[in-house]
């Protein structure tokens, strides 16, 4: 379903635990505490699931071993800096790319405050060039903003994002992953049970529409993946906002969007506003012009959604 580095993750539920194992059925168990512990080769193996080693506090050298086990074991080191509101971008930089020198991927649990664009403009991609897999961010407490922090630092365009949140049902977690987030993660204090289900229902709706975390539309105010729903900028629409952010023209866009229609059913779409599914939107939003062109080119919701998620990636890349 997703990759972080080399680990494999068959949910994009993480659970954050202290030196336990988690539920068998979510894609990460995020292990705290681990400076503490001498046995971390047990630790990582008694998971039942892809690890990440957190750390708060650790030297080089114990960093550079524990991260030598975690890379014979396919598991993550997290560095933990989630307890302060900036960081030291140089160190932290620096810490990376010993993580990634013994060949482990990395993660790093911080608060949004240290990473936003707009405060602190080069961190992401600093982070991104050092090495950085995944960005934990600690949403706890953000109230109303989770979502707009989640979709000024995907728009970024760094590493994989894990949302640390207060989530309490399956639509907090959709709102959390359409805004960007490519894992949420739980605290120790859920329940095991609403755990488990949260990842079993998340596999079942990757498997129903083929892209769990599919933006919401630019024009209702969605990350820059939702440029792959756009019609094109022919009037005055929030998507020319979008394509600043991204750095392209419209006329850009059109070329690039045509591009990646080429060849593909989604060159298709007599009948639709603009003669071509590469101009649909999300299959969500009720269009019955849009539905009998898929019908029409034999593809079923949920290859239209693989194929538009392609697009995103292709936009982006």
């Amino acid at each position: 379903m997703l990759k972080i580095g080399y680990a494999s993750l068959k949910s994009p539920v993480a659970m954050v635990c202290h030196g336990n194992a988690c539920p068998p059925d979510v894609g990460l168990a995020v292990l705290e505490g681990v400076e503490e512990r001498d046995d971390i080769e047990a630790l990582v193996r008694d998971a039942g699931v892809p690890a990440v080693l957190s750390f708060r506090s650790a030297s080089p050298e114990g960093l550079m071993e524990a991260s030598r086990i975690a890379a014979r074991m396919h598991a993550i080191i997290e560095i933990d800096l989630s307890d302060r509101d900036a960081m030291d971008l140089i160190r932290t930089c620096g810490l990376l790319r010993l993580i990634k020198s013994a060949g482990a991927a990395t993660s790093l649990r911080i608060s949004p405050s240290a990473v936003l664009p707009k405060s602190n403009p080069g961190a992401i991609k600093s982070l991104r060039s050092a090495g950085l897999d995944l960005i934990h961010l600690d949403l706890r407490g953000c109230d109303g903003y989770a979502t707009s922090i989640l979709r000024s630092i995907s728009d970024a365009r760094g590493p994989g994002i894990m949302a640390l949140s207060d989530v309490r049902s399956f639509e907090d977690a959709k709102r959390l992953l359409s805004m960007g987030a490519d894992v949420i993660s739980l605290s120790k204090t859920t329940d095991e049970e609403f755990a488990r289900w949260l990842s079993s229902a998340l596999r079942k709706f990757e498997d129903i529409t083929g892209w769990y975390n599919a933006p919401k539309h630019i024009c209702a105010g969605g990350d820059l993946r939702g440029l792959a729903f756009c019609c094109p900028p022919v009037k005055p629409c929030p998507v020319h906002g979008a394509l600043k952010r991204l750095g392209i023209t419209p006329e850009e866009f059109v070329r690039r969007k045509l591009d990646l229609a080429r060849g593909t059913p989604l060159e298709k779409g007599d009948g639709t506003c603009f003669g071509s599914l590469i101009w649909c939107c999300k299959i969500t939003k009720p269009c019955y012009m849009r539905d009998a062109a898929l019908r029409r080119a034999g593809l079923t919701p949920k290859e239209y959604m693989i194929l538009k998620r392609g697009v995103a990636e292709g936009l982006l890349r």
